[in-house]
């Protein structure tokens, strides 16, 4: 008897952790699946103006394209470090930008290979403070927190990826940024620009369903083990 409660507290307590897992992992492919949906519907919308920006819910915003016109602050500037293009390691290069409505933006001009060594720069894109129209992606940071409120409505943490640019940078932007596809100056248009996401759903799902199989396992395993035990007991007379 002890021995069947033991393998019975084993086998559920088993099958708890694996049904958690088969959950969490269902639960992430409901989020990035939701996600990439939304990725591909917006990026197919028309382009947005920066009125826009101020009346669309965040996840109306993240991958619209948009038209802006003001000017960059070539002094305000940040190398955003492990950058990979084609397999070559190198920095993407974050730019402030300030419109003609007076909002403060960080724009990403893409990506730019390293120098030959630590203490060599890298070869940067120029910029002037030039009034020009620039057109781009809108990115904002916690999206996976908006998709993950509309899946399973429970609150994401905010990222404080803005928060840390513009503290180096000591400036306020506003809570959205862009990755630069074109300008009125064609020099300003990044040689690599920075890639959209890529849209797939990954393996969480497979993942799900493998944590589903060790259920049946350990509920097979219980089985034979208490099966054995029953032959193993001495038949009554």
């Amino acid at each position: 008897m002890r021995r069947f409660i033991a393998v019975t507290t084993l086998a559920i307590g088993l099958i708890f952790g694996c049904v958690q897992g088969a959950l969490w992992q269902f639960d992430r492919y409901q989020v990035r699946h939701t996600n990439n949906e939304l990725i591909k519907k917006n990026i197919a919308l028309p382009t947005l103006d920066e009125v826009s920006l101020r009346t669309l819910k965040p996840a109306e915003i993240a991958f619209r394209k948009i038209s802006l016109t003001g000017s960059f602050a070539p002094e305000k500037e940040i190398l955003i470090r492990n950058r990979y293009h084609e397999g070559k390691y190198g920095f993407g290069v974050l730019t402030l930008f300030a419109s003609d409505n007076g909002k403060k933006y960080w724009v990403d001009r893409g990506w730019v290979i390293a120098g030959k060594d630590a203490m060599t720069p890298p070869v940067v894109q120029p910029v002037t403070s030039e009034k020009v129209q620039i057109t781009a992606y809108a990115r904002i940071e916690n999206l996976e927190s908006q998709v993950r409120g509309s899946v399973i409505a429970l609150p994401g943490k905010a990222s404080s990826q803005l928060q840390t640019w513009n503290k180096e940078q000591a400036i306020q932007t506003e809570p959205v940024y862009f990755d630069l596809i074109d300008s009125s100056n064609t020099s300003f248009k990044p040689l690599v620009p920075t890639l959209l996401p890529e849209l797939s759903d990954g393996p969480h799902l497979a993942y799900s369903f493998q944590w589903v199989l060790f259920i049946f396992l350990v509920v097979f395993a219980w089985y034979l083990v208490i099966r054995e035990d029953r032959k193993n007991q001495p038949a009554k007379l």
